[in-house]
């Protein structure tokens, strides 16, 4: 039987009708409603269906209206652009689904969390929270959303030491070596550059060294060493003290074969005298006995070591060099090493802390105060 054009688009007619009741929540399957007394048959339901299209009219257009006045919404591409409303996220750019459900861990694009901001009463459209300081701590936004702090408190501030620049220039290598001994005496030879001094001495004796990149001095007496930093502190010159003892000396004779001489089994003295080192590193070192001809040598950094400091006005301090001590921020750290223009340092004033590396500053420095 042929059916009729006519008869199939009033079919379809109705069923796109019944699609469109169930997608705007106007009848749902399996809910029909019972038909009114007569006379009033369809008023009710006309009138609902009414009341529920102009409710949705009216959202759409206070949403839009919402939309519209968020400037990140709209504009150039690469803009920072996020809406937050209370359930949803709307994020339009680039995105495969521009309306997402909330999530407080999601990041903007200037990677501060939607519920960091929220918390803080801060606009997460707004790009330029990143960079902003209202607490005037000296730690933007974004750094104290990193350490976990309170933007809008001054005294709940990140460690100001996280602010560390290093401003330093390249290591100086001082070289230490082992190169005599005699009668139970032993010579604790250092040389910088063309300088060059020997402390002689036996088991449990203690000197003092004074170095510095144009510095080398070595003292017998505590007293002497004190009066010698004072007077090169009147004349403008920054040493550092290494206060040094002969721990130990222990005799290693050996043979070995010299593949020098042909593969000539040989005897070599590699006998060891161990050395205390009583700055901040505080640590026992051990130098091999050197010769000429087999050369056994430690290296010792005595380059200058500074520091800029933003976050305490933009001062500048040091210089300082590894082993030394100093304070800052009602805080004693101690310079432990240093790998090119990085320096490493720890806290002596809270113990358990883990050493930290400063960075080297990026940009060139800018004039600052001396403190």
């Amino acid at each position: 039987m042929k059916v009729s054009s006519l008869f199939l688009g009033a079919v379809g007619a109705l069923l796109l009708a019944g699609l469109v009741f169930v997608l705007t929540g106007w009848w749902k399957p399996g809910q029909i409603s019972t038909p009114e007394a007569s006379g009033g048959a369809g008023k009710p339901l006309l009138g609902e269906a009414k009341k529920r299209a102009e409710s949705v009219r009216q959202t759409r257009e206070k949403l839009d209206r919402e939309i519209a006045g968020m400037s990140g919404l709209k504009g150039v591409q690469g803009e920072h652009r996020v809406f937050v409303s209370a359930q949803l996220v709307y994020l339009p750019k680039n995105t495969a689904e521009p309306v997402q459900p909330l999530d407080l861990k999601m990041k903007t694009e200037d990677g501060i969390e939607v519920g960091w901001k929220i918390k803080y009463q801060f606009d997460p459209s707004n790009p330029l929270v990143r960079d902003e300081d209202p607490d005037a701590d000296g730690f933007t936004n974004f750094e104290e959303f990193l350490a976990g702090t309170d933007p809008t408190r001054k005294e709940d501030s990140p460690a100001k030491e996280s602010k560390l620049k290093s401003r330093s220039g390249d290591p100086v290598g001082m070289v230490v070596s082992f190169p005599e001994k005699s009668g139970g005496l032993y010579s604790v030879r250092f040389q910088n550059g063309a300088k060059r001094r020997e402390f002689k001495g036996k088991v449990n004796d203690s000197f003092w060294l004074m170095a510095g990149p144009d510095t080398l001095e070595i003292f017998s007496e505590e007293a002497k060493t004190k009066a010698a930093q004072a007077k090169a502190k009147q004349a403008g010159q920054s040493t550092h003290v290494i206060p040094l003892k002969i721990l130990s000396y222990s005799e290693k004779l050996e043979k070995i074969k010299d593949a020098k001489a042909g593969g000539v089994e040989v005897e070599v003295d590699n006998s060891i005298l161990t050395l205390e080192r009583s700055d901040a590193l505080a640590t026992s070192l051990k130098l091999t006995f050197s010769t000429p001809q087999r050369p056994q040598t430690l290296v010792w950094d005595v380059g200058d070591i500074r520091f800029f400091t933003p976050a305490s006005g933009g001062k500048e301090m040091g210089p300082f060099r590894v082993g030394e001590k100093f304070e800052y921020e009602g805080k004693e750290f101690s310079v432990i090493g240093r790998d090119g223009k990085k320096v490493q340092l720890v806290n002596r004033t809270e113990p358990g802390k883990e050493p930290f590396w400063v960075p080297a500053e990026t940009s060139p420095p800018a004039p600052s105060a001396q403190p």
